[in-house]
């Protein structure tokens, strides 16, 4: 029995160790495909693989809205300094993002322009150096797109139709085929004029057009619409660009009659002295009726006369000028047949007054006005155009011709107007009127043209190390002033302070590079500061360091052509101090980085944005406050490079 337990534990042991070999084998084959895998695949990304973007927009029936970004989505991660070009050319500032880790293996590119598109635009979008993260096989390619940017609304319909008398309370419904929120802004004016009460829904598709007072009776009105383009500054409500308003539907309605009432003369503003004034009835009338319920206000020498009993005439000695005259036929007045007015026929007419100016384009405080606008002026009657445009004038002083469109005087510019520059322009009393009165009164308006953009013409280089900024961004300084030098030349030219990193000590940036180059901040490696950079400068340019700087010394290098580097950060920007060995204190912060200042948008003297070239990223623009506040981390530091 003893014996037969042995055996039986032998073969047991013999079995557990056959099983643990066999696992041993699966588990080897196993990592071995793995590890074939994985260089198929890394072989797959060197000689097959190259990233591909697809184009991202916000569309509407097929169409690109106009607060859309470029969103370019790659199916691999792609190095940091492709190049985004749009035509029409469009300014706009870049973004990338979908990282694999925090800040690393960018796999998207948003474009966001400066202005929202331009509504019926076609737009081609050229994206070029784009190549993977990995060293690869393939050259950088370029991709390019085309896109269609929605047309402006365009009116689909307007209620009531004008083939019917409407009603003095009429209420305009315009209905357009889409919303018209930030792509237009839309105008309503009657002829003759009345007030009117605009509303529309929420996205400005739907307009409400409801006259303050009745309209009169018997009165043909022309109802217009005009429509005004507008861009906004892109992701706000800020109007960045607005056209001239355009006449885009001129519709005639009539207004029914009133009962008994056929028709009433004079109408309109600009009545002669000389008109007399007559009511039409449908019906004859009881004239002593009439007469005890006729009122002229303001009130009038005169007398009511019929020869048919159904046109009353009032023949007056003469009408006051610029007056406005109402006369009521009040409700009761009786007729041969025993009729009566329902209610109260109120008639009212303006006579001749002086010219007056109604309406000017650009209105006074209009700004983002384009520079090759023209001035409108239009006046409420006919005047002598020589005698108007004697008395127009500009300032600053500008040359320009003149031309008519009806009652419209218009003032276009021979050359067009400045940038970022405020205009006012005004007409003198005394425009002679066609068959009236001068005018009385002065009118002054001003206006801001468009903000301006100034930018030098710097080509992108970026950084060959991790920390290399400080010197890609003097390469791209030199090379845009003709001098072609490279990172090492530059980098032995700096030196390095050798300075280990130990209990708070380290090397000094003002002397020399401190860390590793191919480090990382703040553990390995740092950088330099302004004055070994503007010496490694001067033995090819002129070039000096600065601390203290302001935007306007930046804003005026820029308009010398000077490039300028600041140091900044691309981090937290929080204080990470040391000690040197010879016990002094750099200032120095977390993510110390360089960029290179190549323009702004605006005037100099208060510029909106600051254009940079970024040796990690590429062109960046930064509002002024944002600037500032990373500039200012480093005591607003630069060199600018002549």
């Amino acid at each position: 029995m003893c014996y037969n337990l042995f055996i039986s534990m032998l073969n047991i042991g013999q079995n557990k160790k056959q099983k643990s070999i066999k696992t041993r084998k699966i588990t080897l084959f196993w990592s071995i495909i793995g590890i074939i895998l994985f260089f198929v695949m890394i072989g797959y990304l060197y000689f097959v693989q190259t990233p591909k973007p697809s184009l991202v927009m916000k569309m509407e029936n097929g169409l690109v809205t106009t607060d859309s970004t470029l969103e370019f989505h790659f199916n691999l991660p792609v190095v940091r300094n492709l190049k985004i070009e749009v035509t029409p050319e469009v300014y706009g500032e870049t973004e990338y993002g979908r990282y694999l880790f925090t800040n690393h293996l960018s796999r998207s590119i948003v474009f966001r322009p400066e202005l929202t598109w331009k509504p019926g635009t076609t737009y081609e979008v050229v994206v070029s150096n784009v190549k993977s993260i990995l060293p690869s096989f393939w050259q950088s390619k370029s991709y390019t797109y085309t896109f269609q940017v929605e047309d402006a609304p365009k009116i689909d319909s307007i209620s009531p139709a004008n083939d019917q008398p409407i009603s003095p309370e009429v209420v305009w419904e315009i209905t357009l085929d889409k919303n018209s929120k930030k792509l237009t802004e839309y105008q309503f004016s009657l002829v003759p004029e009345a007030e009117m009460e605009v509303t529309s829904d929420n996205g400005g598709k739907i307009f409400t057009v409801k006259p303050q007072e009745h309209l009169l009776q018997g009165q043909k009105y022309t109802f217009k619409i005009f429509k005004k383009n507008i861009r906004y500054t892109f992701g706000t409500d800020e109007v960045g660009y607005q056209a001239e308003p355009e006449l885009i539907k001129e519709t005639e309605w009539q207004v029914q009659e009133a009962p008994g009432i056929v028709d009433f003369s004079p109408t309109g503003d600009n009545v002669s002295l000389g008109q007399s004034v007559s009511i039409t009835l449908d019906k004859n009338v009881d004239m002593d009726s009439f007469s005890n319920n006729i009122k002229i206000e303001p009130a009038v020498e005169g007398q009511w006369k019929t020869d048919d009993y159904k046109t009353i005439t009032f023949q007056s000695a003469a009408l006051k000028k610029d007056t406005e005259y109402t006369v009521t036929l009040a409700a009761g007045t009786k007729t041969f047949d025993g009729g009566y007015l329902e209610k109260d026929s109120v008639h009212q007419f303006k006579t001749l007054g002086p010219v007056r100016v109604s309406e000017a384009f650009p209105d006074n405080g209009y700004s983002g006005i384009g520079i090759n606008s023209a001035i409108k002026t239009t006046f409420d009657q006919a005047v002598d155009k020589k005698s108007a445009e004697g008395k127009f004038s500009i300032s600053p002083a500008t040359e320009g011709v003149f031309s008519w469109d009806g009652n419209a005087m218009i003032f276009t510019p021979t050359a067009p107007l400045s940038y970022n520059t405020a205009y006012a322009f005004s007409l003198a009393s005394g425009v002679k009127a066609g068959a009236g009165y001068a005018s009385e009164e002065k009118y002054e308006y001003s206006f801001t043209t468009e903000l301006s953009v100034t930018k030098l013409n710097v080509a992108f280089h970026r950084q060959e190390h991790n920390l290399s900024c400080e010197v890609a961004t003097l390469v791209m300084a030199l090379k845009f002033r003709g001098v072609d030098v490279s990172e090492a030349t530059l980098i032995d030219a700096i030196g390095f302070d050798t300075t280990p990193k130990s209990d708070g000590v380290w090397g000094n940036p003002n002397l020399a590079f401190v860390g590793d180059i191919d480090g990382h901040q703040p553990s390995t490696g740092y950088g330099v500061y302004w004055q070994p950079i503007a010496q490694a400068a001067r033995a090819y340019r002129t070039a000096r360091a600065f601390t203290d700087g302001s935007l306007a010394d930046l804003t005026s290098e820029i308009k010398k052509g000077n490039p300028v580097i600041v140091w900044g950060t691309a981090g937290s920007g929080t204080r990470i101090d040391w000690k040197t060995p010879q016990g002094g204190t750099v200032v120095a912060i977390n993510g110390e980085h360089t960029r290179l200042v190549i323009g702004f948008i605006g005037s100099a003297d208060n510029p909106t944005k600051i254009i940079t070239l970024d040796p990690l990223s590429g062109e960046k623009y930064f509002t002024k406050d944002s600037f500032f506040h990373n500039w200012s981390l480093l005591n607003n530091s630069g060199v600018v490079v002549e």
